[in-house]
């Protein structure tokens, strides 16, 4: 802004050093200019640098306009001059962004300015209202230095505090954001602490129900159905058994660092491999968008859960058909799950990935929420839409890191 401020000054000085005014000295104005350029290319070198900007700061910057402008209006007619009204400038940039106290002393500052370039200034003939100073059409240039001020007032403040308001709302719209993670985060790690209960729990109950099963079926006095039956249900414990020891690891990893790395295309199908032994009924298709070798990606297994989780929604919606779409380009990769279900309402759509979302009368949301919040610690993101004929489609969107570019 005080560069704009200051073109518009040199080149009512050009105007009048061309036109050969010898009634006008124009070295005093000169200097003026002159110090002020070199206060805001400083500014300007200041503006590039990492430390923040405190609010004392910025008023000091907001004085030096008042200081400065002041100067220039004493060796240019003083209130005579059309643009002495630009003192309203810096008044409305400190209403917008500084407190009440700061706006106040800009205020007090540029009012006493004003009133002393009543009585106190160097007479400058262009802008003086009676010298009857006027261009070819008539047109007197007092009144059209006036429209110029009104202009560049008016385009300044617009401008400027209009970004300024976009600012204060984006910053607005992030700690807002920050809000929602703080909550999300609460309720994940809620959810884990009981997750880690509950498994140490599970411990003693399970190696119960795995001798007792053990038992039945070594009885000879047990009939061949219940047998059966029994060897169904230590296929399941196994499992529950297998879910619980990749849990604990899973908390081993988490804590060292570490991570799997594994081609893009074997991770999600080894992982749909898994999840359709616990969903036989669920018919599924795989493709591939990409031939050739499939590039690398750093896994654990909280990322192989959001996967599932979305895999589970889908099937939760259509059972009968399920297709998964697996591709990569530009450093990015992407797994598409599209069901064939009724869809999701456009209001809940907004809602996903959100704390406490109610994805269905008999769920929580809990799946989505955790699953948003693994992907986004890998750097992704999930993006869930209805389909155009019928269905909802998720797509996982997450970095490919190759192992050797991390070490």
């Amino acid at each position: 802004m005080r560069s704009v401020a200051l073109l518009g000054q040199t080149a009512v000085m050009v105007y009048v050093w061309v036109g050969g005014s010898d009634e006008v000295e124009i070295a005093g104005l000169s200097i003026c200019i002159g110090i002020l350029a070199l206060i805001t290319i400083v500014s300007l070198w200041r503006c590039t640098s990492y430390w923040p900007i405190t609010d004392p700061e910025f008023f000091g910057q907001l004085l030096i306009d008042v200081l400065g402008w002041t100067s220039l209006m004493y060796f240019s007619g003083g209130a005579n001059n059309p643009f002495v009204s630009y003192y309203i400038v810096p008044l409305v940039v400190s209403a917008a962004v500084l407190p009440w106290r700061y706006t106040w002393l800009v205020t007090g500052s540029s009012l006493a300015a004003y009133s002393l370039l009543l009585y106190y200034y160097l007479p400058f003939p262009l802008f003086t209202p009676h010298a009857n100073m006027n261009m070819g059409d008539g047109i007197n240039l007092h009144i059209l230095g006036m429209w110029f001020n009104f202009l560049f007032s008016a385009g300044l403040i617009t401008y400027f505090v209009v970004r300024m308001a976009g600012t204060l709302r984006a910053q607005e719209q992030e700690a807002v954001a920050r809000k929602e993670d703080s909550l999300r985060n609460d309720q994940i790690m809620a959810v884990a602490g009981l997750a880690a209960g509950t498994a140490h729990e599970f411990g003693t109950p399970l190696s119960t129900i795995s001798v007792l099963l053990e038992e039945l079926l070594a009885d000879e006095k047990v009939s061949a159905a219940v047998k059966r039956d029994c060897s169904v249900m230590q296929t399941q414990l196994e499992h529950c058994k297998s879910i619980l020891q990749d849990l604990s690891r899973t908390a081993q990893l988490t804590s060292t660092h570490e991570k799997q790395s594994l081609p893009l295309r074997d991770w999600v199908a080894g992982a749909l491999k898994r999840w359709a032994v616990r969903r036989p009924q669920v018919v599924y298709t795989l493709s591939c968008t990409k031939d050739g070798e499939s590039p690398l990606i750093e896994i654990d297994l909280t990322l192989t859960q959001a996967l599932e989780n979305l895999l589970n929604n889908a099937a939760n919606a259509s059972s009968d058909q399920v297709e998964i779409e697996v591709g990569w380009a530009r450093g990015w990769g992407h797994i598409t799950i599209a069901d064939h279900g009724p869809g999701m309402p456009a209001e809940l759509l907004q809602k996903l990935g959100k704390p406490v979302v109610h994805a269905s009368d008999s769920g929580l949301g809990l799946g989505l929420l955790l699953s948003h919040a693994t992907v986004e610690r890998y750097g992704g993101n999930i993006e869930l839409r209805n389909a155009p004929d019928r269905g909802t489609i998720a797509k996982l969107s997450i970095p490919l890191r190759l192992a050797s570019q991390r070490s």
